[in-house]
């Protein structure tokens, strides 16, 4: 596998502050990953950690292919006529050349960033809990870290396993080495993904840990910016439902809907509620990124540039239809620009960053990228309910989730309207504009998918499927 480990001791600088920010963020160090002396004490392992949640956010990663940009394209939300890097994601021509380079550096990162994690963790077996107070929450969230970032590497690079059982997988990294690991078969993969996201649960649920911790404890601050128990639970209902064992899906959506202390948005407070920051109140787990704002504006916001994306041809339909209600998302987060009778997604655009008025940023607002929204978990609780045979169940989930946005619940339209999963697929399409989910969810339920061109593309492996990059097979021989 290519993953470059010989060059794995680098400097991650993590770029924190910002006037607006809580204590936490201004006093947050840069995050480092070094091979041995950094990982001596708390601090150490803290600015590992740090290093490895700015690798995340980077452009190569969360900060823009993974959620508005290549997986989004896929997903046939946007067009770009004549953009070279565009138009092979949106064709599914993913031999081109520049899509296998994005693939292929895609890959590499995520391999490496897994490489730091088991850096963290191979030196933190040199220590134990009574060395370190926080010792559980540093392993808890290494661990989840590693099987989160699997999970998105197997969901790009495998076939759904509900489709192909039998399906070739990943390789699963748990060694910071120049060894490369076996490429797996994919349900051996969700062993290993569930099997971390276990141990990772076991060891973040403590609740006296966090509540006799010295208001000092800067690392235990901003939960929404950690991969904390909520995110671990949040990413098993993923993983389950993916996998198809919807009893535990709906188990751990549950879990986190109940006792997370988050709830869904009112309809009146959708609008700029994730513009460039995480959710006020709906973010299960972010990335705190300062740099996430340029290019989103760039790219989404601006329409006179190449590389710029236009909406799809029928996003209003979408939204926008009668008898349902006002759906606040549509007024929320898609402006219309006249000049090119186009309509453009604002939803993630920093408005004090396009502005420059940063200095009117509201104290305590975290800048970065949602990675996991409440929201999801009603539509996982939904759609497992509604396949489990419990259909008020899921109707109430469903319910609850189509009122916060504006819309009439489904048994309160005239005529009453039946909870179907192409019900539940329609209304997650326009929830997860720009985060990277949607691409995921067509390949889960293998559908054939309507294109920016309004045609029909018949579900296929050769659609929902990128090769694993050649040069991870080359480097074997």
């Amino acid at each position: 596998m290519k993953i470059r480990f010989r060059n794995i001791i680098v400097l991650l600088a993590l770029l924190i502050g910002g006037n607006s920010c809580d204590s936490f963020l201004d006093v947050q160090p840069k995050g480092e990953v070094l091979e041995g002396d950094l990982l001596k004490d708390a601090k150490g392992f803290e600015n590992a950690l740090y290093g490895v949640y700015a690798k995340m956010g980077s452009m190569g990663l969360y900060g823009q292919n993974l959620s508005y940009y290549a997986l989004d394209l896929m997903a046939q939300y946007f067009a770009s006529t004549g953009n070279d890097d565009a138009t092979p994601l949106i064709q599914y021509d993913y031999k081109n050349t520049n899509a296998e380079d994005r693939f292929y550096n895609i890959w590499c990162e995520m391999y490496s960033n897994i490489a730091y994690v088991n850096n963290v963790l191979e030196h933190l077996g040199n220590f134990s809990p009574s060395d370190m107070q926080f010792y559980n929450v540093y392993k808890g969230e290494a661990l989840g870290l590693r099987a989160f970032m699997h999970f998105d590497l197997l969901r790009i690079f495998s076939e759904q396993i509900t489709v192909n059982d039998g399906a070739d997988g990943i390789p699963y990294s748990t060694r910071f080495s120049l060894f490369a690991p076996d490429v797996l078969k994919s349900k051996d993969v969700y062993k290993r993904i569930i099997s971390d996201l276990k141990s990772a649960e076991q060891l973040l649920d403590n609740e006296e840990l966090y509540a006799s911790a010295s208001p000092n404890a800067n690392f235990l601050k901003d939960q929404g910016i950690h991969f904390n128990l909520q995110a671990v639970r949040a990413t098993l209902a993923r993983v389950y439902l993916t996998e198809g064992t919807l009893d535990s899906a709906l188990y751990y959506a549950q879990r986190v809907i109940q006792t997370s202390g988050l709830s869904l948005l009112d309809y009146t407070e959708i609008a700029g509620d994730m513009a460039g920051k995480l959710s006020s109140k709906e973010t299960i787990f972010g990335i705190y990124s300062k740099n996430f704002a340029e290019p989103v504006i760039g790219i989404l916001h601006n329409s006179q540039t190449f590389y710029s994306l236009e909406m799809r041809y029928n996003i209003e339909q979408l939204y926008q239809i009668n008898g349902t209600g006002n759906d606040y998302r549509w007024g929320a987060w898609y402006t219309y620009n006249a000049t090119t009778e186009k309509w453009k997604l604002d939803k993630l655009t920093d408005t004090y960053v396009l502005n420059n008025t940063e200095y009117n940023r509201p104290v305590g607002q975290i800048r970065g990228i949602n990675m996991i929204r409440l929201s999801e978990m009603y539509y996982i609780a939904a759609e497992s309910a509604l396949k489990l045979g419990n259909y008020d169940l899921a109707l109430d989930y469903f319910n609850e989730l189509l009122e916060s946005r504006g819309l009439v619940a489904l048994d309160e339209r005239n005529p009453v309207e039946t909870l179907t999963v192409e019900k539940i697929t329609d209304d997650r399409y326009k929830e997860f504009v720009g985060e990277g989910q949607s691409f995921y969810h067509m390949k889960r339920l293998n559908l054939d998918i309507l294109n920016i061109e309004g045609k029909t593309i018949t579900a296929d492996k050769k659609i929902y499927v990128v090769d694993i990059p050649s040069q991870e097979f080359e480097f074997r021989r």
